[in-house]
C-alpha cells in the first residue's frame, strides 16, 4: 500500500503542473475530464458537471439535519478525498453553503490548493492536507465524502471504505465519480488484458476493478448503492489522428512521468472504445 501511495504521490508531483496547463480542466483546476451532460455548452460548464451531480446527491434534507444536529446549521463539511489541486473543493464550496477538507498524496498539490483558496477568500471553509485516504488523519465531524478519478488509484480499497464506514454517521453520503472495468465475457481477449494493463500501468490504478466488485465491497463496509450514471456517452473521445499520436508519444516514453500519463490516457481511450471500461457516478449511503 504505501508502495502504490509513493508511486501516485511522484506522479503527481512531476505531472500536476503540465496537466493544469495542457490537460483538459486547464482554466478550472481541476485534473478531471468534462462530461457533456444535460445543458453544457462549453467545456468550462462541462468541467463542472460532476460538481452539480455531487451538489444533488449532497444536499438532501437527511444530511442538513445531520449536520444541524451536529450544530453545525450553516454548512455541510465534506471530504474531498484525492483533491487534486482544489479546484473541485473551492467551486462547491464558493457555490453551495458548506466546508471542504481535502486530502492528496501530493504536498505540490496541498501547496497549490491552499494558495488558491487564500486568493478566492476561501480558506475559512477549505482546507487541504497532505495524506492517504486510506489512512486518514483525525477529522472533525464529517457529513459526507467524494473522489472524483481517485478511488482507482487506491492502495487497499478495503481500508478506504473501511475509513469511511468509520468515519461517517448512517445517512452520511459517499459519492464515486472513476473508471470501471466491464465485466469480462468468455470471449474477452488478449488484446483487451493488454490495453488494461497499459491503462493501469501509465495512470497506477491499482484499485481499477468492475463496479460490482467495489458495491460488493461497499456493501461489506456498510454503504448501499442509492444511485448509478453511467457518464461514459458524455465523454468526448479524442480526435484519431491525436490519439495516434499519444500513442506513439506515451509508448516511447512511458517510463518518464510525463510519458506514462499520456500511455495511460492513449490505453483509456482504446478501452472506453471497445467499451472495455466505463465511467460511472455512484452514490452510496452509509446504513
Amino acid at each position: 500500500m504505501q508502495d502504490q501511495a509513493g508511486r501516485v504521490r511522484r506522479y503527481y508531483n512531476k505531472n500536476t503542473s503540465w496537466m493544469l496547463l495542457f490537460g483538459q480542466g486547464r482554466g478550472e483546476a481541476v485534473i478531471h475530464r468534462p462530461v457533456w451532460f444535460g445543458e453544457n455548452r462549453t467545456r468550462k460548464q462541462a468541467l463542472h458537471t460532476v460538481h452539480r451531480l455531487i451538489a444533488e446527491a449532497l444536499f438532501s434534507n437527511d444530511l442538513r439535519k445531520q449536520a444541524a444536529d451536529r450544530g453545525n446549521s450553516a454548512a455541510l463539511h465534506i471530504l474531498d478525498l484525492g483533491c487534486g489541486v482544489g479546484g473541485s473543493a473551492l467551486w462547491l464550496a464558493d457555490n453551495y453553503p458548506l466546508s471542504v477538507t481535502g486530502i492528496t498524496l501530493s504536498p505540490v498539490q496541498a501547496l497549490a490548493a491552499g494558495r488558491l483558496a487564500e486568493r478566492q477568500n476561501l480558506l475559512d471553509r477549505c482546507r487541504f492536507l497532505v495524506g492517504d485516504f486510506t489512512e486518514l488523519p483525525p477529522l472533525p465531524d464529517v457529513e459526507a465524502a467524494y473522489a472524483i478519478e481517485s478511488f482507482s488509484h487506491g492502495g487497499d480499497p478495503t481500508s478506504f471504505f473501511d475509513q469511511l464506514n468509520r468515519l461517517l454517521a448512517a445517512g452520511g453520503k459517499l459519492i464515486l465519480c472513476d473508471d470501471f472495468l466491464t465485466p469480462e465475457r468468455e470471449s474477452s481477449s488478449a488484446k483487451r488484458e493488454r490495453w488494461v494493463s497499459r491503462f493501469r500501468y501509465g495512470w497506477h490504478l491499482q484499485s481499477l476493478m468492475e463496479v460490482e466488485q467495489t458495491l460488493r465491497l461497499a456493501s461489506k463496509h456498510g454503504f448501499e448503492l442509492i444511485q448509478k450514471l453511467n457518464l461514459t456517452p458524455y465523454l468526448r473521445p479524442t480526435s484519431s489522428f491525436l490519439a495516434f499520436l499519444q500513442r506513439l508519444l506515451g509508448t516511447a516514453l512511458r517510463k518518464t512521468a510525463w510519458g506514462a500519463s499520456i500511455y495511460g490516457g492513449s490505453a483509456l481511450q482504446v478501452c472506453q472504445k471497445n467499451g472495455w471500461t466505463e465511467y460511472l457516478f455512484l452514490v452510496l449511503e452509509k446504513r
